[in-house]
């Protein structure tokens, strides 16, 4: 499997047959291709903050010609360095000399061949890739809890809560996703041309803060950067988890309880990050009861002690965490505490009835 940097390519064009062939042209060069058949309609996705590496509009448009569209894009700061190629027809070259005056990198004429499109593409590009070469930093993500990302000891922040969803989707998909499957997590009820859009606009801001390329693609699914080392603290506390049930060791069970900070993603709301939040909440209940049982059977009952009383406090509507409290209370004597501990209790349950 090649593995290669999206590429983002926004065609504009009225005659839907030109604007498919434009589309099935670029993609066939493993290009992405975001597609519209009114350039007011793209005017308004970058204005949103869509920003694509290459930009091929046609010249005779109606809503908006190309060359009025080219100078409304050179308006966006951030697109004033992106190449921009026309569509021409035979026998306008009048119209390809204003295009080029007007500063345009290239244009090609209809019709035209499939090579001869992304051929000029691709030169023009060179740049755009020279840019993105990878970084080799070294990036600490966490994920249980407030939301942090650090790299190389810098903590860095995020103007757009929807790229750092997207970090941590892909983080929690190491084997890949498609624009669909992240466009139905992200953005779940837009339509397919929104969602795609939206999808990679939050694609370069990602790429934005982080620096370098983040992401590489292949066969039109998506992948975090190898040359990225990434310590993800999820990925850590199921590892130790896992090591854990193995062993059956106190010490390894101490290990990945520690590393447990809080919930997945405090404050974002989205259903998949629900559903990733509730598994780990739940995978967490069962590793602080394990480690209690351990503790216990190892006669610590300070140690067994300290861990159901983690148990109350992460889920405190959990009856086998107030019991085995204060079950371990009474074996260590305390019997008028154990008591107050199943008082507490009751007590959670009327105020929730």
């Amino acid at each position: 499997m090649t593995i290669m940097n999206p590429t983002l390519v926004l065609a504009v064009d009225d005659e839907p047959s030109i604007l498919k062939l434009v589309e099935l042209s670029l993609q066939s060069a493993n290009y992405d291709v975001l597609t519209f058949d009114n350039a007011w309609d793209a005017l308004e996705d970058l204005g949103d903050g869509l920003r694509p590496d290459a930009i091929v509009a046609d010249v005779s448009m109606p809503a908006l010609d190309g060359f009025s569209f080219f100078e409304k894009v050179r308006e966006i700061q951030e697109l004033r360095g992106v190449p921009f190629l026309f569509l021409t027809a035979l026998g306008e070259r009048k119209h390809i000399r204003y295009g080029m005056s007007l500063g345009a990198d290239d244009y090609v004429t209809k019709p035209f061949e499939k090579d001869e499109l992304v051929q000029a593409i691709s030169m023009r590009l060179q740049r755009v890739q020279e840019l993105r070469k990878p970084s080799e930093s070294v990036v600490r993500v966490t994920g249980l809890g407030h939301p942090l990302v650090e790299k190389d000891t810098q903590r860095l922040d995020w103007d757009s809560l929807k790229a750092l969803e997207l970090l941590f989707y892909l983080l929690e998909h190491r084997s890949g996703v498609s624009t669909f499957e992240v466009a139905e997590a992200l953005w779940p009820g837009k339509t397919e041309s929104k969602a795609s859009s939206s999808f990679h606009t939050t694609l370069y801001r990602l790429r934005k803060v982080m620096g370098g390329e983040i992401v590489e693609s292949a066969n039109r699914r998506y992948y975090l950067h190898s040359k990225f080392d990434i310590n993800y603290d999820v990925e850590m506390y199921r590892q130790a988890s896992t090591k854990a049930r193995e062993t059956g060791e106190l010490k390894d069970y101490t290990a990945a309880a520690k590393l447990y900070a809080g919930n997945f993603l405090s404050g974002f709301d989205s259903e998949w990050i629900e559903n990733i939040r509730l598994n780990l909440h739940a995978e967490h209940l069962t590793l602080l009861l394990a480690s209690a049982e351990k503790a216990q059977e190892a006669n610590n009952l300070e140690e067994a002690t300290r861990y159901y009383r983690a148990m109350t406090e992460h889920e405190q509507y959990s009856e086998t965490a107030w019991e085995g409290l204060a079950s371990v209370w009474e074996k260590r004597g305390e019997i008028s505490r154990a008591n107050e501990i199943r008082d507490r209790f009751r007590q959670i349950m009327d105020d929730d009835s």
